[in-house]
């Protein structure tokens, strides 16, 4: 589904190196990529310029954000973040006077 005015959501998912459950998410993003349409920033928390965020999610990688609004941490699949796109969309919905 894609908001009335077709803006994109643009997700930030917030990884690092060795991490298995990073690679079970960007895996559960690929399946909610094939149903919707986003935009998909990827940032490595251990990359030099990265310190706000490896303080931040040092412990709590994976982490996704939607237009900078974290939505979930840790441990999460599609279904979190199908959830999160759709109140996203509604949001979207009733500022762009949608809904």
């Amino acid at each position: 589904m894609v908001p009335s005015l077709g803006r994109l959501a643009r997700l930030t998912l917030f990884t690092g190196p060795n991490c298995s459950l990073c690679d079970v998410a960007k895996a559960e993003l690929a399946k909610v990529k094939q149903a919707r349409q986003f935009q998909l920033e990827t940032i490595n928390i251990q990359d030099k310029g990265q310190g706000k965020w490896r303080k931040k999610y040092v412990y709590w990688i994976p982490a996704l954000h939607i237009d900078g609004k974290e939505v979930v941490k840790g441990r999460w699949d599609a279904t979190h973040v199908n959830q999160a796109l759709d109140l996203w969309e509604k949001e979207q919905q009733k500022t762009d006077g949608g809904a």
